[in-house]
């Protein structure tokens, strides 16, 4: 390593490669962005920083309020201690200075002891979370998608596990209850680096399903199933938690009951619990992570649950439902990121289907409250996803790519990050690069929305194979599931193959689904005019 990758200051060593602080004691918590901190305050010694100076090279193209700094600054000196309040001063009104003589010096080999598997419960006392090394262990996914490890921007990962869609058992009308905990459970698994999550979408098909546990481990290659059951009655909440392997064999259970306001803590334990069983080499950091702020009521995490539910039914009148409900939220508890990620949700929902008769204006609504999403919650890569759609259909492709390249670093295992990433990598030119985001995406979920498969297609035709192009096109035709744009992309690469009768036919269902259709709309968003240029001609070769 080069001799800068570990700077020695006092009595602590922060180490660059590992990404890690220790003291004299050893190991030091550190949340990931109040270490970058750190390191540029250390880069930067003895010289005062403006509060602008460090928002801006910690959190690039991303809007922060003052607040996520001095949490961090607030932070780092908890975890230095007496030492952190002489080396870190604050600067009235101007910023802060550290102040410490500085040692670079060459990382050091450290022997990895080996450690004994405890109880499980044991691996969340005194932060004793290293039972099983399984750095060494490649994961089946990431080998096979070595393309895919490369977006991500990190190492393999060696446990899969599906969460599979919770069972209600109670009211019909709970269903939303059960579907939302399972990919609250998901999305507070899916941020331990060492765990591969399937994403709601993928596990989706099998709700309301009785398949053998053999035959979902087979289809979705996982090594663990974890499902559950609710039940909610008369102010009671019950919740049944089994986590088996592959092959059968049941590796914990757990079943909770209580008073339906602790929903969120029995949430968090069921997590502890799974990771537990698991055996990931959790950091102090990592548990961080995890952390999420809750919301401060019970009932605006119900909101923001009814409302997620009545946005995936596509109609004006779900979607205005849905923008009340997180309203609603938001009244409750006002820093409650999810429900500002359901606005903005709808926000772009109603851009992309032309419901809004402002679609720039709305598109700001909709960065400006992922943006708050980000501001309370960094490590939520539900905000950034719509943050990246919103600046992609601005034409801020560069700015698009940026964010949700920081939402994969935050949960490489999610479709949706991936297909994000393809949509603004096609639109911003890099053609190739979008192909295998958006491959990514399909192996991941194999029921990648008309939108997503369309990006798809396009990237197979811009890169000339037309074969491919129309094979993910004619899928999407036959699971009944396209869009107009798709029916006329076959028209034109049928007319170019000299399938002359289906062409029409294609063009027929152009009209059909979308009577004012106009090519000259049609793609846009490239940001390459020979990209435009090519589909354009195809479609008038097709006879629009």
């Amino acid at each position: 390593m080069p001799a800068e990758d570990v700077l020695r200051f006092g009595p602590f060593n922060l180490d660059l490669g590992r990404a890690s602080l220790s003291g004299p004691d050893g190991p030091l918590p550190l949340r990931p962005k109040s270490f970058d901190v750190l390191v540029y305050l250390l880069r930067n010694r003895d010289r005062v920083i403006s509060k602008d100076e460090l928002i801006s090279a910690v959190w690039p193209n991303v809007f922060v309020t003052e607040n996520s700094l001095v949490q961090c600054i607030s932070d780092i000196r908890g975890t230095l201690g007496a030492e952190g309040q002489a080396f870190l001063k604050t600067v009235a009104r101007r910023g802060y200075m550290f102040s410490a003589p500085l040692v670079e010096a060459p990382s050091e080999p450290v022997a990895v002891p080996l450690v004994s598997r405890r109880p499980r419960l044991a691996l969340f006392v005194g932060g004793v979370l290293a039972a099983i090394l399984v750095a060494g262990l490649a994961g089946w996914w990431w080998k096979s998608h070595p393309a895919a490890m490369a977006l991500a921007g990190g190492p393999a990962r060696s446990l899969s596990v599906a969460v599979l869609p919770f069972t209600s058992l109670g009211s019909p009308d709970d269903g939303y209850l059960a579907d939302g905990l399972s990919e609250d459970v998901i999305a507070a698994l899916a941020r331990f680096r060492e765990l591969t999550v399937l994403s709601p979408r993928t596990v989706a098909g099998y709700k309301g399903r009785s398949p053998s546990k053999d035959e979902i481990a087979r289809d979705l290659r996982v090594r663990y199933l974890a499902e559950g059951s609710v039940r909610r009655a008369n102010g009671r909440l019950r919740i049944s938690m089994r986590l088996a392997d592959a092959e059968g064999t049941l590796v914990w259970a757990e079943q909770y009951e209580a008073d339906a306001e602790q929903v969120l803590a029995i949430q968090d334990d069921i997590t502890r619990h799974i990771t537990g069983a698991l055996a990931v080499r959790v950091t102090e950091s990592e548990q961080a992570r995890v952390a999420a702020k809750p919301p401060a009521s019970l009932e605006a995490y119900d909101l923001v649950l009814r409302g997620r539910d009545l946005l995936t039914r596509l109609t004006r009148t779900a979607t205005s439902n849905a923008r009340s409900a997180f309203e609603r939220a938001l009244e409750l508890d006002p820093s409650y990121a999810p429900a500002y990620v359901g606005l903005g949700r709808a926000d772009l929902l109603a851009v992309l289907v032309g419901w809004t008769p402002d679609p720039a204006g709305t598109l700001r609504r909709a960065e400006a409250r992922a943006q708050k999403a980000v501001a309370i919650d960094e490590f939520n890569p539900a905000a950034r996803i719509v943050l990246g759609a919103v600046y992609t259909r601005l034409g801020e492709y560069d700015r698009a790519v940026e964010t949700l390249r920081q939402a994969l670093a935050l949960n490489p295992s999610d479709p949706e990050i991936y297909a994000g990433l393809g949509d603004a990598l096609l639109y911003n030119g890099q053609v190739d690069e979008a192909r295998t985001a958006l491959e990514t995406a399909a192996t991941l979920d194999p029921r990648l929305s008309s939108h997503d498969l369309f990006n798809l297609g396009a990237t197979y035709f811009l890169l000339g194979d037309q074969a491919r192009a129309a094979q993910v096109y004619e899928r999407t035709v036959a699971r009944q599931d396209s869009n107009a744009f798709i029916h006329a992309m076959l028209a034109a690469i049928y007319a170019d193959a000299g399938r002359k009768e289906e062409a029409r036919r294609e063009i027929a269902e152009v009209h059909r689904l979308n009577p004012m259709f106009e090519i000259e709309s049609f793609g846009t968003l490239f940001r390459n005019p020979a990209h435009r240029d090519k589909v354009v001609a195809a479609l008038h070769l097709a006879g629009f």
